[in-house]
């Protein structure tokens, strides 16, 4: 008697550790039709990134070629949010673009609710879902507040802990350390702060995920050309995005920016205009070196290959020093914490030396990159409970962190990006009675704190303030 035969249903496709591989025979027009998939001679497959696995299924839908999927290993999950908080019309707005390809990238100031956004979409899904954010903070964060928005255990991944449940929280390092086990566990990808996701590491772990629905959250949208391809491929477009200006006043708190000019004083000037002066000398054989981050990088290996390099460097950082810690600086600063005492204060550095040194002059808390989980949780929670009522950060606090009670933010020193300042106002607007924002900005004029300073207020929310 002849043994029956089972029928292939079409095409296999398997998830294998963050790829997909397809059974096809080599020349499958499939194979032509989609050019993201290669073949693997190794093991006589068509393969492609994981994260392909949406293209692929939307493919045979449209052609109506029948497939078998062994790839997908997510659930459907009834996510029920235990307080049925009304949603903003902004917010309604923005899950609205986003259905329209579950792909895509919403852009909303800090405070305005970003991760009530993410909850809603999270519960009309109704997938197994991974929310991905950059920091240990802020994992903890995301977890405390999806466990008691949908009152369910959700799982946490980074900082020690690992557990993987249908709803999970991961730091991106955690999750490309895990992602060729977990790339087909979930429907949807939340990435919080997603401006962090153009980067090598972070690029190939989003890709290794076969989660067709993707959700980028940020306040301050990726700009550089290169990287916004890049972003467009692992999260989709920019779908909806507000800014702080349109939502001031009556969803964030109003705000004003003042700017606080500051000398140095003769020794410093002084000090500062030597150190200053090896610099440039060194550094005019090299002007064509100084036309973007990467030619910087070229001039400091050049610096390096001799002493008279590796001194204009010495004194690069001498004299950037020298500026960012005008004495002058901490006679206003102190002026400004007498002119709001009794309000919630952040102090943001831009190094570690000043935050110790601002901590140290005025007996205040602070938290740095070096502050171990425990203490940093349990300062924070003594400024929002008002024990503490000033915190000095060195960058720290710069996005993520929900400090909604904080008023007055002084910019002791800082970068020329738009972003880290756009962020470091963020941490003020979170909207409450009768409150008012203001951001100060101390600088150092006559050195180049002032470029900084013009470089890092090129956005609207300091427009009228210029």
């Amino acid at each position: 008697m002849k043994k029956a035969t089972t029928k292939r249903l079409g095409p296999l496709i398997c998830f294998d550790r963050g790829s997909l591989t397809v059974e096809l025979p080599k020349d499958a027009p499939l194979a032509t039709d989609n050019p993201y998939l290669v073949w693997d001679p190794r093991v006589n497959l068509y393969r492609c990134h994981a994260q392909r696995y949406r293209d692929l299924i939307r493919y045979f839908h449209r052609t109506s070629v029948p497939y078998q999927d062994q790839a997908s290993n997510y659930k459907q999950i009834k996510y029920n949010l235990s307080d049925q908080l009304k949603p903003r019309d902004y917010q309604v707005e923005a899950k609205q673009h986003w259905e329209q390809a579950k792909r895509g990238v919403c852009v909303l100031p800090t405070g305005s609710g970003k991760s009530f956004l993410a909850q809603l979409i999270i519960q009309s899904v109704g997938r197994s879902t991974l929310v991905l954010a950059p920091t240990i903070d802020l994992i903890l964060q995301w977890h405390k507040g999806l466990s008691e928005a949908f009152g369910i255990e959700v799982g946490l991944l980074g900082g020690g802990s690992h557990e993987i449940r249908d709803l999970t929280v991961s730091t991106y390092d955690s999750a490309r350390l895990m992602a060729d086990r977990l790339g087909d566990k979930f429907c949807l990808l939340v990435f919080d702060e997603c401006h962090h996701l153009p980067a090598p590491g972070m690029a190939d772990m989003a890709r290794s995920f076969i989660a067709p629905y993707r959700l980028g959250l940020t306040a301050t949208p990726i700009m550089e050309p290169d990287r916004v391809v890049l972003s467009n491929e692992i999260t989709g477009p920019v779908v909806y995005q507000q800014q702080i200006t349109q939502l001031s006043g009556e969803h964030l708190a109003p705000y004003q920016v003042e700017t606080i000019a500051v000398e140095l004083n003769e020794d410093e000037r002084e000090a500062y205009d030597y150190y200053r002066s090896i610099y440039l000398e060194f550094r005019e054989g090299f002007n064509l070196l100084f036309r973007g981050q990467q030619d910087w990088s070229r001039f400091v290996m050049h610096a390096y290959q001799s002493k008279e390099g590796r001194e204009a460097l010495s004194a690069f950082r001498m004299q950037k020093e020298i500026a960012v810690a005008a004495s002058e600086k901490f006679d206003q600063l102190a002026q400004l914490l007498i002119k709001h005492q009794g309000s919630r204060i952040l102090i943001f550095t831009n190094d570690n030396k000043t935050a110790y040194h601002i901590s140290g002059l005025f007996l205040l808390p602070l938290i740095t990159h070096e502050t171990k989980s425990k203490e940093r949780a349990d300062t924070l929670a003594h400024f929002r409970e008002g024990r503490w009522p000033i915190l000095v950060n060195s960058r720290v606090l710069n996005e993520g962190v929900d400090v909604p009670e904080a008023q007055i933010a002084i910019v002791v020193s800082g970068t020329s990006t738009v972003r880290e300042h756009v962020q470091r106002l963020g941490r003020i607007l979170r909207k409450q009675k009768d409150k008012q924002a203001i951001l100060y900005e101390l600088i150092t004029i006559g050195t180049s704190e002032v470029y900084s300073s013009k470089r890092r207020r090129e956005h609207q929310a300091y427009a009228k303030f210029t």
